[in-house]
């Protein structure tokens, strides 16, 4: 790779970057071409002729989010971590997510048909899907999961705990208070309301 590419690359990359922060922070209808250029110090017509335009740019950037999201999941899932602790960072890993996320964003990405749905019902259900089944597989084994709940009610609880976080991002405002809440989810989520203790190994 000579130098021009690799700096056509990091500008590609730097304007990526850019554009999601500024989806996540306002939604897309929000945000501009002009309000991109600016915040990545890059001209209009640069972003133009590297993506062609906003919707192929939010493609473009959601496409690398994603890798990026997938890879740390798949860090979390292949682990010799104790079950419950994958469990943990999972949850920490959804809430941070979803407090990163404006509503506006949400409602553009998963509330709409298009590409972009498309593009996130893809990686979730062909590269996330089948390691998330692995994993709470792993828990029944162990005896951590009862076998007599199925999947599809501990997915339904997952995605209704992390979805409400959306909701009261003011119960995430520090560091300590998200570990602490998301500690209490785990606990309601292996045990419900019973007065016992998440095992550690």
């Amino acid at each position: 790779m000579n130098g021009f590419e690799k700096r056509r690359l990091q500008k590609m990359q730097q304007i990526k970057q850019t554009a999601f922060s500024l989806f996540s922070k306002f939604g897309v209808q929000k945000v501009s071409i002009q309000d991109i250029a600016k915040k990545a110090n890059v001209s209009q017509v640069t972003i133009y002729n590297y993506f062609g335009s906003k919707d192929e740019l939010l493609i473009e950037s959601l496409k690398e989010y994603l890798e990026e999201q997938l890879s740390l999941f798949l860090e979390v899932v292949e682990s010799k971590r104790p079950f419950t602790d994958k469990i943990q960072q999972l949850f920490e890993m959804k809430i941070d997510t979803a407090k990163s996320f404006s509503p506006a964003l949400v409602e553009s990405l998963f509330m709409e048909s298009g590409p972009t749905a498309e593009l996130i019902q893809y990686y979730s259900e062909e590269k996330m899907f089948p390691q998330l089944m692995r994993l709470l597989d792993e828990g029944r084994e162990q005896g951590i999961i009862t076998k007599t709940i199925s999947t599809e009610t501990l997915l339904f609880l997952l995605n209704s705990m992390t979805a409400a976080v959306q909701q009261h991002p003011q119960l995430f405002s520090t560091e300590e208070k998200t570990k602490e809440i998301s500690m209490e989810m785990l606990h309601f989520f292996f045990y419900g309301v019973m007065g016992r203790e998440i095992e550690k190994d």
